[in-house]
Order: structure tokens, then sequence, then C-alpha cells
């Protein structure tokens, strides 16, 4: 895991790491449980608090993962 630095004047910044296949638990559409192998990747965000509240930088992370977890990419390639 990395955390980027904040170059001034800049208040925020987000990176990223490499997506990597790693086991997860997935649950199919009747509620069973298992273990499958997903491309992941991490997302790191570094913000100045003085400039704005945690929960805003939390909200934007938060939003920017259900971007990229619930887009239809096949349809970009």
């Amino acid at each position: 895991m990395n955390l980027p630095v904040i170059n001034q004047p800049q208040v925020m910044i987000l990176s990223t790491e490499g997506v990597f296949r790693r086991p997860v638990v997935v649950t199919d559409a009747a509620g069973n449980e298992a273990i499958a192998i997903h491309s992941m990747g991490n997302l790191s965000m570094a913000w100045d608090h003085r400039a704005f509240d945690g929960a805003y930088a939390t909200a934007f992370l938060r939003r920017v993962c259900e971007i990229l977890e619930t887009r239809d990419w096949e349809s970009e390639l």
C-alpha cells in the first residue's frame, strides 16, 4: 500500500496501485457464498484536513468506487 503526498497548493490527491488477481468472497443470487478470483486494485487518497472535512473526502472516494464497481466496462471496449 502506498500513500500519496500532497504537493502544495493541492488539497487532495488520489493514487492507484496496480491491479492484481486476489481471492474474494462472493455471494450469488441465492445468497450462497463462495471464494472466487477477482481483479482488484487499491485507491489511496490523502487530503489536507484544513481545507475540507473528511466526510466529504470519504463520500467522494465511495462514489468513485461505486462508479468503478458498477459501470458496464464491456461497452467501453
